[in-house]
């Protein structure tokens, strides 16, 4: 059949080129009738014929022979490769031999679904180097967060963003932190923080509260759904607020040394099935931070109060009763308000210790401290700043107004003596002297001067009394 082809298109170009031979020879004939020549018709017959065999292989031919070899080259590397796949199975196998070019093929498919499905797994790879990049930056930049600053809000927004950028499928999210009884929003990314700033979760209303491990994270897959076992009066709040326009939530509960502190919520609003198993390490390496963030508000608040107050009264420390009342002078001073200043020193502290031993001298500072700290009115500032000796400040109270609240004090601890161990020991006494702010002393040093002198008089009064 393949031959009748081409016997036929043989044919069809000689037909052609005696048609085109008779043509040109018929129209020389009609140009050129007085000069007709039969050697030049020959000579422009040869011209076309060359001009027709060169058009014919440079617009046919050679575009059909760089096809056909490039499809040569083609299925010379496939063999080659179909080659290599047969000898590599032949040496894996053994017993097996690949003879016929059906199962080469076969072979040769296997091994392109296999280098697929190995590009596949290159490009998960990628996107999880990636993801774990971005994860290795976000702590760097979360801890040096924690290191640099006190402020707990701020890194609790950083580590939520942080979040929402690297799980995927992420769009929305809150942190709730527990308080006393409930939980409240702490930070949130795509809703709105003033609408539930006063919003809380009971621990009956969370999404651990059920779960099996209360840890690990969880997903849920519908949380409106979800929480239709809230009060009706917090559902409506939650829709009002459009805290509903989500389909799925992955969540993790937040620990410091296995100690519940609250909740780490990434949303989405457009899949029930936004979040797989993959992102619950993620999620939870986010909670941890979080932990670790709180744990460091905690040290940094405790090492701030150690700093500021007297570790055996709670009240303020020299330095700080110093700083706070600096603050209080300049208020008081730019706005042309007055304020008291009391300097107190407890009598027979010394005898106490050397007769009682001291146990019972801190419980006598102790004593007074706790007294003058619960009493009302409350002094604005209140310190110890020595031994045995402190000092208060009232804003807004005259003289006599504090002359009587220190009488007070005096009248309860005259009524009622120290006990120690069930036994009364002594009365507790002390000697104070009280400074007006401005008019008798418009600085600090002048004011404590007074104070001071006021003091010890009054202390030599109660000495001279007692003898």
């Amino acid at each position: 059949m393949k031959l009748g082809k081409t016997s036929i298109i043989r044919h069809v170009i000689i037909a052609f080129l005696l048609l085109l031979i008779g043509f040109i020879d018929y129209l020389n004939k009609i140009l050129f009738t007085s000069n007709y020549s039969p050697f030049l018709s020959l000579l422009v017959i040869m011209a076309a014929i060359v001009v027709f065999i060169y058009i014919s292989h440079r617009w046919y031919q050679t575009p059909y022979v760089s096809e056909f070899r490039k499809i040569n080259d083609y299925y010379k590397d496939m063999l080659n490769e179909m080659a290599i796949a047969k000898d590599s199975f032949n040496n894996l196998s053994g017993s097996h031999s690949i003879d016929d070019l059906e199962d080469l093929l076969k072979l040769f498919k296997s091994a392109q679904r296999e280098q697929t499905e190995l590009v596949c797994q290159l490009t998960n790879s990628n996107k999880v180097l990636d993801q774990n990049s971005k994860f290795a930056n976000a702590i760097v930049q979360i801890t040096g967060e924690i290191l640099k600053s006190g402020e707990i809000h701020s890194i609790l927004q950083l580590i939520l963003n942080k979040a929402i950028e690297i799980i995927p499928n992420a769009q929305k999210g809150s942190i709730l932190l527990w308080n006393k009884d409930h939980l409240e929003y702490k930070a949130m990314y795509g809703y709105d923080i003033e609408a539930l700033k006063d919003f809380s979760f009971n621990f009956n209303e969370i999404f651990q509260y059920n779960a099996k491990d209360f840890y690990e994270p969880i997903i849920i897959p519908n949380v409106e759904e979800f929480n239709m076992n809230l009060k009706q009066e917090k559902f409506d709040i939650l829709k009002e607020t459009r805290s509903f326009d989500l389909n799925s939530c992955i969540s993790c509960a937040i620990s410091i040394d296995n100690e519940f502190y609250g909740t780490i919520n990434i949303d989405n609003v457009e899949s029930n099935y936004a979040f797989v198993d993959e992102h619950k390490p993620i999620l939870k390496s986010f909670a941890e931070q979080i932990g670790v963030a709180l744990k460091n508000a905690q040290l940094l608040e405790k090492i701030l109060y150690m700093s500021q107050y007297d570790s055996l009264t709670n009240i303020c420390n020299r330095a700080y009763f110093e700083e706070q009342l600096g603050a209080l002078h300049t208020d008081c001073t730019e706005k042309h308000q007055s304020y008291t200043l009391i300097v107190l020193d407890m009598n027979n502290l010394k005898i106490a210790n050397d007769t009682f031993g001291h146990e019972v001298g801190d419980r006598l500072i102790v004593t007074l401290t706790d007294y003058i700290s619960n009493m009302d009115p409350k002094a604005a500032i209140f310190g110890r700043i020595g031994g045995d000796e402190f000092s208060m400040v009232y804003r807004d109270k005259t003289k006599v107004e504090v002359n009587q609240i220190m009488q007070s004090i005096r009248e309860h601890f005259d009524n009622f003596p120290f006990k120690f161990n069930n036994q009364e020991l002594l009365n507790i006494s002390f000697g104070y002297g009280v400074s007006v702010f401005p008019e008798e002393g418009e600085d600090i040093t002048a004011l404590f001067k007074n104070a001071d002198y006021l003091m010890y008089i009054d202390k030599r009064s109660f000495k001279n009394a007692r003898l």
